[in-house]
């Protein structure tokens, strides 16, 4: 009686696609840990794109988003080296998830490249809640600096109001009680010559 052939091939595609699998999963969890409410933020698509190994696309929706914020100049600036590191972190997953041979490879050694794969993509998480901050922050200068102009500017017209109020008061009632005290005086003096003589 002969022994069935075992398939090493077949086993190795099986395990290393229920790795995958529970990769995957284990990137939706940790994705979906701290709850990012708005499915139209820049940390959840980004992240949703690299859970589906949808990385160009990852890519290009970053890219697109930092551009389509020109009307913050500083904006891009201060973010390029968040973009250029979230563009390293997401090629990184991409080659440990996509490892060559990586069936071939002790389950040890799998575990091991997956849990830098996780650790990758918490760092992303971490990269991508930065880039969200600093525009938060540059909205916020934006506005301050509004706020800013706005309140000097009403405080320009103000004062020009009140120094013009003053010029008018002077200028029109200032000459009026100076006729008034003027036809006092003269009264006043009258009478008083009129005393004594």
């Amino acid at each position: 009686m002969s022994l069935p052939s075992v398939n090493y091939q077949a086993l190795e595609l099986e395990r290393t696609s229920e790795i995958q699998e529970d990769l995957k999963n284990r990137l939706v969890q940790s994705k979906n840990k701290e709850g990012y409410g708005r499915s139209d933020s820049l940390k959840n698509s980004v992240l949703t794109q690299v859970v589906h190994n949808n990385y160009e696309s990852a890519l290009n929706e970053l890219k697109f988003y930092i551009e389509f914020k020109s009307e913050y100049p500083s904006f891009q600036n201060r973010v390029q080296r968040y973009l250029d590191h979230c563009d390293d972190l997401i090629h990184a997953i991409d080659t440990k998830r996509n490892f060559p041979g990586l069936g071939a490879l002790s389950l040890s050694k799998q575990q091991e490249i997956y849990e830098r794969v996780l650790d990758h993509f918490e760092e992303l998480k971490s990269y991508l809640g930065q880039i969200e901050q600093v525009e938060r922050d540059v909205k916020l200068a934006d506005v301050r600096s509004t706020v800013w102009f706005v309140k000097t500017l009403s405080n320009a017209a103000i004062f020009i109001l009140v120094v013009g109020f003053t010029l008018d008061v002077i200028n029109g009632l200032g000459s009026s009680f100076h006729t008034v005290l003027n036809d006092m005086t003269s009264r006043l003096t009258d009478v008083i010559f009129n005393l004594f003589q």
